[in-house]
């Protein structure tokens, strides 16, 4: 890595407690393929209580910041933001394994696409089973424009800049809220590419996990409309309106199965196929397996229960 104070790009990792997982991640980083082009790479550390601070600190070439105190990843990535020198900012989580050809790929589709503010790639789940491989769809729409990203992502450091970095005051979902800005504050693009960006490890172990990440997307779904509601762009409105609805239909279906005669149970049951099998046709015509297709149907309308209850658990809170 070149000593130059004007890298071309920075690369900012985020972590908290991923002590097994950051050392590989920080010398994904460094294994990057970008001839002639400066770099530097950044680790923020969110106050981990495992060794992930020493992990960073023994691999060459990495500037380690924080570590001090308890942050959350919003303000993890300001902080790392702040103290970066590129043109260009590849956010990266601690639990991620970076591309080697993707800062490349990257960086010249922003070169040649100025009115891109943020770029993205494909997330690729480590864990080959089912479930992560069902998951794993909701992370990489088709080739093109997008309305959001998650954290890891490369952003124009002017544009990033402009749109007023990560929001530090919501709870959740200040990646969707900082893309919202960033479309409509600096009239940029999100853009997605069909190229791997990473791999990663989603780490669920159990039901609760599966649970738990539903309904913190809920409550980020919720609170963001919240924000965007009487706008010209109201992000996410039509998203909290259907996971309600779709709850709702859920409660009414319930009860008419339990006092239904059997001709009409057998009826809800044969609408509840058709649906799932519509959805299932629609995600295997995609060139996903069958199998991986069923799971994926089964996952988005289970999961507008958890997603629902974050919600209303958000309009519940007194805190928000």
């Amino acid at each position: 890595m070149s000593d130059t104070n004007a890298p071309d790009i920075s690369f900012v990792i985020i972590g908290y407690n991923e002590g097994k997982h950051i050392r590989s991640c920080l010398e994904s980083v460094r294994a990057i393929n970008l001839p002639g082009a400066r770099y530097e790479i950044i680790y923020v550390d969110g106050g981990s209580c495992d060794d992930s601070v020493e992990q960073a600190r023994s691999v060459d070439g990495i500037r380690v910041l924080g570590g001090d105190k308890r942050r959350r990843a919003a303000e993890n990535r300001n902080l790392g933001a702040e103290h970066a020198l590129g043109r260009y900012i590849q956010f990266i989580d601690g639990d991620m394994h970076l591309d080697p050809e993707w800062p490349a790929v990257a960086m010249a589709f922003l070169d040649l696409h100025p009115e891109a503010g943020v770029v993205f790639g494909m997330l690729e789940e480590t864990n080959p089973s089912f479930i992560f491989r069902v998951l794993q769809i909701d992370w990489n729409p088709v080739e093109g424009e997008a309305d959001t990203c998650g954290g890891a992502a490369m952003h124009r450091r002017e544009v990033f800049e402009k749109a007023g970095r990560f929001p530090e005051d919501v709870s959740t979902g200040e990646e969707p809220l900082l893309c919202w800005r960033v479309r409509n504050n600096t009239a940029h693009k999100i853009w997605y590419l069909d190229k791997r960006m990473a791999q990663h490890d989603l780490g669920y172990t159990s039901f609760r996990d599966y649970w738990k990440r539903c309904t913190t997307n809920g409550r980020a779904y919720i609170e963001i409309a919240s924000r965007c509601w009487k706008t010209s762009d109201p992000f996410w409105k039509p998203n909290v309106i259907r996971n309600f609805t779709w709850a709702a239909i859920y409660i009414a279906a319930i009860i008419a199965f339990a006092l239904a005669p059997l001709l009409l149970k057998v009826a809800l049951l044969a609408l509840v196929a058709a649906i799932l099998i519509r959805l299932t046709f629609k995600t295997w015509r995609k060139g996903n397996p069958f199998a991986i297709a069923i799971g994926y149907a089964l996952h988005c309308y289970f999961a507008k229960i958890p997603l629902a209850w974050g919600q209303l658990k958000w309009l519940l809170s007194a805190k928000r």
